[in-house]
């Protein structure tokens, strides 16, 4: 057969096809050869990882199933957590709170709601409750944290005659105690200064308070370990000993004659039982603290400010929230302090509860029914657990000045404690000078 036949030109097409095949792959030829070498490469892995460790390489078990999967167990981990532990119990053994009193006593010391708290007698509570208006002079300046509490402020600084002064002010002596305003610091041991780390009430320390012009300081006493301190609900996690406060109020009241301190005593429940004669017993072991301590009678009408002054009787000491007294009295002075103050709402947990007046205003504890009026007026003027920020805004002119207006109209009677936290941010102190004594210019 010639060569140039149809049917061998046709055999030598398809030869010349293959053999340039052999040459060029197309692109399927290679994605099947890269799959047949890593597959071949991922045998030699599996067979070297058993040659050496006797077992074959672990799986990746975290794919994004068993990711989901865990993390929803987390989520009602949590959620069951909330739920089931007492939340509630845990935060109020860590975070400052103002506990109810507890009833001590029988008769007038029980502390069952006031009747209205109207005082007979003229003092703080005779205001009828018609127009009653706390201002502030329009020169008022907000307090300097960074220096206060260091030197006294002008407005409390007594004139340099000599003559007689009360609390700052020749003006507060013609006031009797239960006319007088006092700026009441709540917790006052609790102080970032005083190393309570966690949900202090304030930033500086209590000596710092009565130099800037606080003349209330109110604490929880707790027995921690057959000792007394100054801590709120656990002991040595902050604390202050009574020995030092003792002794600094006496050093202060020495330097400065002219002034009158307030003390509430409030009792620890979680750490206690509190015994008031062990208190007076550090109190005792100060030099001249006692001596200084004003004893009150029951139903007596309080004195002024010049008679405690010109008598050196300048410490007033109040208790309450249990405590028990040896044989049932109570050392020289101690007073129960529901026999003689009706007090607002203490459970405000924002601006906004105090700014409601029906709630923030209400007199929640105070003498019994029937028993003598109050004497005092506690305006509640902080919220719970404590928060900087809006004690600044409560202890502003406008906000504390409304605030007291319109508790002092609900309750017809004149405020005399101011109960603040983080007393170093505000005016409170210079606005309860200012109404002291324009209060005493209207008297006769």
């Amino acid at each position: 057969m010639s060569s140039n036949s149809p049917s061998s030109r046709h055999h030598a097409h398809s030869s010349n096809n293959n053999s340039s095949g052999t040459g060029r792959r197309t692109h399927s030829q290679d994605t099947r050869h890269e799959s047949s070498v890593a597959e071949q490469e991922q045998q030699l892995e599996y067979h070297g990882l058993m040659a050496v460790t006797g077992a074959p390489p672990r799986k990746n078990c975290c794919t994004w199933k068993v990711a989901t999967v865990f993390l929803c167990f987390v989520a009602g981990a949590l959620v069951l957590t909330w739920q089931l532990l007492p939340a509630e119990d845990i935060v109020a053994k860590y975070i400052p709170q103002f506990d109810e009193p507890v009833t001590a006593y029988s008769g007038p010391e029980a502390g069952a709601p006031s009747s209205g708290g109207v005082s007979d007698d003229g003092g703080a509570g005779g205001n009828d409750g018609g127009g009653i208006t706390i201002g502030m002079p329009p020169s008022q300046t907000p307090a300097d944290e960074n220096g206060a509490g260091t030197t006294i402020p002008s407005f409390m600084k007594c004139p340099e005659d000599g003559g007689l002064c009360c609390n700052g002010s020749p003006d507060n002596c013609k006031l009797r105690v239960d006319q007088m305003m006092f700026g009441l610091v709540h917790n006052a041991m609790s102080s970032e200064e005083g190393d309570f780390t966690f949900g202090y009430n304030h930033n500086l320390g209590l000596e710092k308070a009565l130099v800037a012009g606080y003349r209330g300081l109110s604490l929880d006493v707790c027995d921690c370990n057959g000792g007394l301190q100054f801590c709120h609900n656990v002991c040595d996690y902050g604390e202050r000993l009574p020995n030092d406060v003792f002794s600094n109020t006496v050093e202060f009241l020495n330097d400065y004659p002219s002034e009158v301190v307030v003390l509430l005593f409030e009792a620890s429940r979680e750490q206690g039982p509190i015994v008031w004669d062990d208190l007076y017993q550090e109190m005792a072991n100060v030099d001249g603290f006692v001596d200084m301590i004003y004893v009150h009678k029951y139903g007596d009408a309080w004195p002024t400010m010049g008679d405690m002054v010109k008598q050196n009787t300048r410490i007033i000491v109040f208790y309450f929230n249990g405590g028990t007294c040896t044989d049932g009295s109570c050392p020289p002075g101690f007073q129960y302090f529901y026999n003689y103050a009706s007090e607002t709402q203490f459970e405000s947990e924002s601006l906004e509860d105090l700014e409601n007046d029906e709630y923030s205003c209400e007199i929640t504890r105070g003498p019994q029914v029937d028993a003598l009026p109050a004497n005092f007026l506690v305006v509640n003027n902080f919220v719970t657990p404590p928060d900087a920020d809006a004690s600044a805004m409560a202890n502003s002119k406008s906000f504390l000045s409304d605030r007291l207006t319109k508790c002092a109209n609900m309750a017809k009677m004149r405020p005399n404690f101011v109960y603040l936290d983080f007393w170093s941010q505000g005016v409170t102190a210079q606005l309860v000078q200012y109404v002291n004594q324009q209060y005493s210019q209207e008297l006769p």
